[in-house]
């Protein structure tokens, strides 16, 4: 039976996307099944993966129950997922008058988990229904901040929402740890932040992963990846693996070692 992922936070810009993706890639290359789920509209993670959205089943689908959850999953050579869809923001007040709305995504991944290790969903930066069925079909989330006191500040709403569901929604939800990213050690700012979250994390409740993921140019390179165009017209996709095209980057390395973390978090409950 799969262990089931969200990577959270309501705030944007916090490498969430990121995150998502090079968790799922490295658990990838350790040799596991993956299944990766878009619910952020803005599908950026659908992007990198190369999958498609026009004329294709996406979590739109999946979540409206006009397809089995089977018939969406695209087979990329990234690896296996469920697009995200822009049209998930038009379909937001759908889904909110829907009876147990929460349940959707849990329900329909019943069909599909026992065929997979692990289940990655990377969700919006807002605390709506869509984090909302990520958190409720998870077994544990992780959540990425950068080296900001805002961030920092910011925790307390996230676990708060988290706990909320806990105790309505979801029994066995778990907080896996606080992932900081983006991290500059020759910053200042970013050591003390790092140095700060371990206490904060003692008394909201959370763990804070030890690995920080250091600020790497390659991530960017990576994810600008273009796909190529032939002569014929057929088009050859861009290879967006991290640990494919930089294993030696800090990034892979840290993400390789953040990996590790969450797996002995989540496989020790």
């Amino acid at each position: 039976m799969a262990i089931k992922i969200a990577i959270a936070n309501q705030k944007g810009g916090v490498g969430k996307t990121t995150t998502s993706i090079n968790v799922a890639d490295a658990l990838k290359h350790f040799g596991f099944k993956v299944l990766f789920i878009d619910l952020d509209p803005q599908h950026n993670s659908t992007s990198t993966y190369g999958a498609t959205i026009d004329g294709v089943n996406t979590i739109v689908d999946v979540l409206k129950k006009d397809c089995e959850i089977k018939e969406a999953i695209q087979h990329t050579q990234l690896g296996d997922i469920i697009a995200g869809d822009g049209i998930l923001s038009q379909e937001e007040k759908y889904f909110d008058s829907q009876k147990a709305r929460e349940n959707l995504l849990k329900k329909q991944l019943k069909a599909v988990e026992s065929e997979y290790d692990y289940v990655i969903m990377d969700t919006p930066p807002n605390l709506g229904i869509y984090m909302i069925n990520a958190l409720t079909a998870a077994d544990g989330c992780v959540i990425p901040i950068k080296a900001e006191q805002y961030a920092v500040d910011g925790l307390g709403l996230l676990v708060d929402t988290i706990n909320d569901v806990v105790e309505e929604l979801n029994n066995n939800l778990k907080i896996y740890g606080v992932l900081l990213n983006v991290y500059d050690a020759r910053n200042s700012l970013d050591k003390d932040i790092n140095g700060i979250l371990p206490e904060v994390g003692e008394k909201k409740g959370f763990k804070v992963f030890h690995t920080p993921i250091r600020i790497s140019q390659d991530v960017k390179k990576v994810q600008s990846m273009s796909d190529v165009i032939k002569e014929d017209g057929s088009v050859i996709k861009a290879n967006r693996s991290l640990f494919e095209n930089y294993s030696m980057s800090n990034a892979a390395i840290d993400y390789v070692n953040v990996t590790k973390e969450i797996m002995e978090v989540a496989n020790n409950g």
